[in-house]
């Protein structure tokens, strides 16, 4: 009898068949990919989910930055209005546009990258020749964009979490893989987040070995705003102000579970947790029930991530203390050779 597991076997083969196609061709070049007038780091996956891109963008962009380069990020705006257009959402000082027509990655990176750019568009190129006309960048820094094959690249840095690096190890839709794991062999590093237990010898089964490896740890930290305004508070606190705390949390996360173990871990007690789709949109009944369970369970706090707390911003007022949690990736073992990396190849891309 025909399974349900059977059917998605099937389509995960049928979609992984279609994917190693689709990159021998552009490989072979019979399908064309175009390139930028100016250097270009792209930061992706090969898993569906959050292995931490959009903190890695904001880690990478400030690093090239800080080497002496003018960068732009640029990403799809998934989601947002602009997201088939295509526009600006920051010039690196003002930001031009709401998580509605960024979309909220976007947005959020153009809140925290102060001096770098941001542009979004569903065509890269497009996006990316958007960027070099206005800002005139030395690098463009893409977001999520390692299977957007029709834009050339100068590094290819790939993120896996070192938890589950290839999920359960089938295609889409039968597993999370975007790829085969044959499209690593384009990867010019890979990057193992999450890796606080990892240990230096354990690559990735089934993972080839000629690639740079470096292992980046995930660190959570605070932003808390007060009931009555429900604005962001810049300075960053430690996670640990949440211990002994009673909260209600929210998220919309690709994996919301991993973001309410990190709050309990950090000694919070959460009283009740609402999860939301990936990317969701917060219409006032969420709102709404969230601010009653709250109100109801008399917390102390209510716990949301940064990514949701932008798109919620200012609605409305709160019947207790918003904590707003932030994820910085760090290099800890692994930063100078990391910089060593980046350095390299911007440099062999401008000779």
């Amino acid at each position: 009898m025909f399974s349900i597991e059977t059917g998605l076997l099937v389509l995960s083969a049928v979609y992984g068949g279609l994917m190693c196609l689709r990159a021998r061709l552009y490989e072979i070049g019979v399908l064309p990919s175009k390139a930028l007038p100016c250097r270009v780091v792209s930061i992706g996956n090969i898993a569906a989910g959050g292995t931490g891109k959009t903190p890695m963008t904001i880690l990478v962009a400030r690093m090239i930055r800080d080497m002496g380069y003018r960068v732009v990020v640029v990403s799809r705006g998934y989601r947002g209005r602009m997201e088939k257009t295509g526009g600006v959402v920051s010039d690196g000082r003002t930001v031009f546009t709401g998580p509605d027509d960024a979309g909220d990655e976007p947005y959020l990176l153009a809140r925290v990258l102060t001096g770098i750019p941001v542009v979004v568009g569903q065509r890269r190129y497009e996006a990316g020749m958007m960027a070099v006309k206005r800002f005139k960048p030395d690098v463009i820094v893409l977001d999520d964009a390692f299977q957007h094959l029709r834009l050339n690249r100068d590094l290819d840095l790939v993120l896996l979490d070192s938890r589950s690096p290839f999920g359960n190890g089938h295609m889409l839709p039968r597993g999370l893989l975007r790829e085969p794991l044959s499209a690593l062999r384009r990867a010019h590093a890979v990057i193992l987040t999450r890796s606080e237990r990892a240990h230096k010898t354990a690559m990735p089964h089934r993972m080839p070995r000629h690639q740079p490896l470096f292992f980046a740890t995930h660190h959570l930290k605070i932003r808390v705003s007060g009931p009555e305004d429900g604005r962001l508070d810049d300075d960053a606190l430690d996670i640990s102000r949440l211990k002994g705390k009673k909260a209600v949390a929210f998220a919309g996360l690709a994996d919301n579970s991993q973001f309410f173990d990190s709050l309990e871990h950090a000694g919070c007690k959460l009283v009740r947790t609402f999860s939301f789709a990936d990317h969701h949109r917060y219409d006032c009944n969420d709102l709404d029930r969230i601010a009653a369970a709250a109100e109801k369970s008399g917390v102390d706090s209510l716990v949301t991530t940064f990514k949701d707390f932008v798109k919620i911003e200012s609605q409305r007022k709160w019947p207790a203390a918003m904590t707003v949690v932030d994820v910085a990736i760090q290099l800890p073992t692994d930063e100078a050779d990391f910089i060593n990396t980046l350095t390299d190849a911007l440099s062999l891309a401008g000779s």
